[in-house]
């Protein structure tokens, strides 16, 4: 099974994480980093290794970044490594979602980590005018 971490500003990584849970249950192999002001990025950089390596069973990690670009985004590209690390940017819940619930039958880590992706994409949608529901 593909173990996932998931690393975001403030309290991003832990609440999206209590919503996958919400959604799907209780899962193993996933943990979360929240970064905080006054964390230097060394410091995110231990507690990151620690946690993918905790969630590492031998098929490799996905680790989720909230922003391109972000502090958390850049430690966790310091951690790439082919075929055992592989870092997506930009998560959502259905992202997560799709995740969770692919990861125990995924052999190829960047393989999962482009289905992921996708899933991500597909349901970002501006929802049409005239599709208003009433309450």
């Amino acid at each position: 099974m593909i173990g996932i971490v998931l690393i975001g500003h403030a309290c991003i990584a832990s609440e999206m994480l209590k919503a996958l849970e919400y959604v799907v249950g209780e899962q193993p192999l996933i943990d979360a980093i929240d970064v905080v002001t006054g964390q230097s990025p060394e410091e995110l950089a231990k507690a990151l290794d620690t946690r993918i390596r905790a969630c590492d069973i031998g098929d490799g990690v996905l680790v989720l970044a909230d922003m391109f670009g972000g502090t958390p985004c850049n430690v966790a590209m310091g951690t790439l490594a082919k075929g055992q690390v592989e870092v997506v940017s930009g998560f959502n819940l259905p992202l997560l979602v799709k995740a969770a619930t692919l990861r125990s039958s995924a052999h190829d880590l960047a393989a999962f980590a482009e289905q992921v992706v996708e899933a991500g994409r597909m349901y970002m949608r501006i929802a049409p005018h005239g599709t208003r529901v009433r309450s």
